[in-house]
């Protein structure tokens, strides 16, 4: 299961992204969504999304400043930047801060649907390294007594290793 935030003033935008995720990926897909940026920062540290579709421009704190804000307390989201703005310094703010990809509205629902996939394969490559990490402490765990015993050993009775 892939958890999605969507942050937007925009009521009839949320609307969209949430009617878009539920047809085309049904239950694999938990959706939340947020009008302002404090309430994005909010909802981000209860429901730890693994994708965050943010706009820019939204009441109170602005986009960028609620990334850095989620960044802070969670360093796995993925976030997708969404806005009707394509002025360079938003993009230039918004690839400082590491954002996969800046969506520019309006979005067709392709694109929208594209950006999902595309968040979704990289959550899933997140999630193997961290498994396949865990998987190697844990046979390192399992080698390195029996390595400290064998070198014990060998220091006591004065043998070769």
């Amino acid at each position: 299961m892939y958890r999605i935030l969507v942050a937007d003033d925009e009521g009839i935008m949320l609307e969209a992204f949430k009617s878009v995720i539920a047809g085309a990926f049904g239950e694999e897909c938990v959706v939340e969504t947020a009008k302002t940026g404090r309430a994005v920062t909010e909802i981000a540290e209860t429901f730890h999304p693994d994708v965050v579709f943010m706009d820019i421009h939204m009441p109170g704190i602005n986009g960028i400043q609620a990334m850095r804000e989620i960044r802070k307390f969670n360093t796995t989201a993925l976030f997708y930047v969404v806005s009707a703005y394509d002025k360079f310094d938003y993009a230039k703010e918004a690839i400082d801060l590491g954002v996969e990809r800046y969506l520019t509205k309006p979005i067709p629902r392709a694109k929208i649907i594209a950006a999902v996939e595309e968040a979704i394969g990289k959550v899933d490559a997140k999630r193997n390294q961290r498994s396949n990490l865990l998987k190697i402490q844990e046979k390192l765990e399992t080698v390195i007594p029996v390595v400290e015993s064998s070198f014990v050993g060998s220091l006591l009775f004065q043998q070769e290793m």
